[in-house]
């Protein structure tokens, strides 16, 4: 149920930032903007092999909600923006990662809010902001979780 949810949303991000992907999904040439766009999996655990990164996260479904009078369901998910902190001898993050990593953050807002998701034999309602989270420097990395919320 969610693969389709998760290539219209790399391909809509990919377009974003103007990085291409191959006919297999793949990340063909990045660039300073963004390397890779990835389901997410915790990578925060292991090693996050490129860097910045957009992780997209899917929340679970309550699938209970569907009846013959209702065929929709909300369906919430959480996009990472992370990049990685450049700290300066103080562990003090320098402003210009702060406004390169939120102007990365806007542009992948910008590229899935208002948008419409391929969802089961159909299309979902509009891509809607719920929530704007930040975190400096979480496991050495920024990280800015975005998240969105539609009905299919």
């Amino acid at each position: 149920m969610y693969y389709k949810l998760y290539k219209n949303l790399r391909q809509l991000i990919a377009d974003a930032t103007g990085i291409t992907l191959g006919s297999d999904g793949r990340v063909e040439q990045a660039n300073d903007v963004l390397q890779d766009i990835q389901w997410f999996n915790n990578q925060y655990e292991s090693t996050i092999h490129a860097a910045p990164v957009v992780f997209v996260e899917f929340q679970p479904l309550d699938i209970s909600q569907l009846t013959k009078q209702n065929h929709s369901t909300e369906i919430p998910l959480r996009l990472h923006v992370v990049t990685q902190v450049m700290n300066e001898s103080d562990n003090d993050v320098s402003d210009a990662d702060v406004i390169d990593h939120e102007a990365l953050a806007i542009k992948v807002l910008e590229a899935v809010e208002g948008e419409r998701l391929t969802w089961l034999e159909g299309q979902t309602r509009l891509l809607t902001l719920t929530k704007w989270t930040h975190y400096h420097n979480y496991l050495g990395w920024m990280v800015t979780l975005i998240e969105l919320k539609t009905k299919g």
